[in-house]
């Protein structure tokens, strides 16, 4: 094998073991997706945190998540959180499909979190 094949075979190795390291299976992914909107249905800061994850997850453009508030979480929701983030880049599905009734879910989470929207949420910067 000449030098040039070494080094991509050794870069596809690489890239493998990797994706490896962050793939998720769709029922992790789902169950960590239930786990994060049964703790965002509520009024806690931990639900701010889930809520920010999924939302961001679900439609990145109008939500962004504050990484910081993920302090908030207790591990196994942390677990869920990160579970989630893998689980939208490897599976390539959006949340609210790995869930039943996600469609309504989520379009609720939208309406209990509003604030959160982009345009409510730094709206003070752009009223000046």
């Amino acid at each position: 094998m000449n030098d040039a094949a070494a080094r991509i075979a050794q870069a596809m190795q690489e890239e493998e073991f990797l994706r490896s390291q962050v793939a998720v299976t769709q029922k992790d992914y789902a169950d960590a997706v239930a786990h994060l909107v049964g703790l965002a249905q509520r009024d806690t800061s931990g639900s701010r945190a889930a809520a920010q994850i999924l939302l961001s997850l679900y439609n990145g453009y109008n939500y962004h998540a504050d990484l910081t508030d993920l302090c908030v979480l207790d591990y196994a929701y942390l677990q869920s959180a990160i579970i989630a983030i893998r689980g939208r880049t490897t599976v390539q599905e959006e949340p609210h499909n790995m869930i039943e009734n996600g469609r309504d879910i989520f379009l609720a989470l939208e309406q209990d979190w509003q604030h959160l929207h982009i345009t409510q949420r730094y709206q003070e910067h752009y009223d000046k």
